[in-house]
């Protein structure tokens, strides 16, 4: 199914790059499109000879279209693995995000600990009377297995196991799947049993975030490390392969007017 996926990008951008020779495409994570759509129309008001075209897939993909030369640049919300980081790619951070633990408005469950967090996605705890909620059973959400939320959500709560030397998944296999964040917050929305993760910076009204552990995923919380689910969100292209129209579009994206930008749609700037 990836691999399908991933050959419908790679012709669609081909495509895409040979009709518009100008176009800087950037490609990868949903979580990283949602502050990368803004930061791109601003710059292409501000320099209309060329036009950044974001494209938010996954994680992944974005990783692969990058290190391949297929797009100018890959959008990671995850950290990349040993065999990924290789010398043929840079990775560039341009902020940090928090993993905001979500539930429906009307969940009475203010916080949770990592342990019950962990129990609920291995589904050792199924049913919200057992955290101090009403008796229903939980319906657990997690994102598709290229998503770099849900990587850096099972990572770091330890939800993988070993099998034949690789890491994989170890979450209930009948957790509800979607493939971003507005489906996750949507699902979540309409069912009062739900509980998901999404990037801090995608929450709204139409959700809540519960503290963990008592912190409530916050700015100020991913900054001075009290809340511990946070990631980064990293740009990736392939070294020698940059073009200076594109560079210029990355130095905007890491100078202070970017960075505020990204700071005002809830991310924590890595420039201060």
């Amino acid at each position: 199914m990836f691999r399908a996926l991933l050959a419908t990008l790679l012709s669609s951008v081909l495509f895409v790059s040979a009709v518009q020779a100008k176009q800087i495409v950037v490609s990868g994570s949903t979580s990283v499109t949602r502050v990368m759509d803004v930061l791109a129309e601003k710059y292409n008001q501000a320099h209309p000879e060329d036009y950044i075209a974001v494209q938010g897939v996954d994680s992944t993909a974005g990783i692969v279209l990058a290190e391949k030369g297929v797009a100018d640049f890959g959008m990671s919300s995850r950290y990349l693995t040993e065999a990924e980081a290789n010398e043929q790619v840079a990775i560039v951070p341009i902020a940090h995000d928090g993993i905001a633990v979500a539930t429906n408005i009307q969940n009475p469950v203010q916080s949770l600990t990592r342990d019950q967090l962990a129990k609920i996605y291995l589904g050792e705890i199924k049913n919200w009377k057992e955290v101090g909620g009403a008796d229903q059973v939980i319906a657990v959400v997690t994102r598709e297995a290229s998503s770099g939320s849900r990587y850096s959500f099972e990572t770091q709560l330890g939800l993988t196991k070993v099998i034949n030397g690789q890491s994989v998944s170890n979450i209930n296999a009948k957790s509800l799947v979607v493939n971003s964040n507005g489906m996750m917050k949507t699902l979540i929305n309409n069912n009062p049993q739900a509980i998901g993760f999404v990037s801090m910076g995608s929450i709204d009204r139409s959700i809540k975030a519960i503290e963990l552990e008592g912190i409530k995923p916050t700015q100020e919380n991913i900054a001075n490390g009290k809340y511990k689910l946070a990631r980064p969100f990293l740009i990736i292209y392939k070294k020698d392969h940059l073009e200076e129209r594109a560079e210029k579009f990355l130095d905007y994206v890491l100078s202070n007017e970017g960075q505020q930008l990204i700071e005002s749609y809830g991310y924590t700037a890595i420039k201060q």
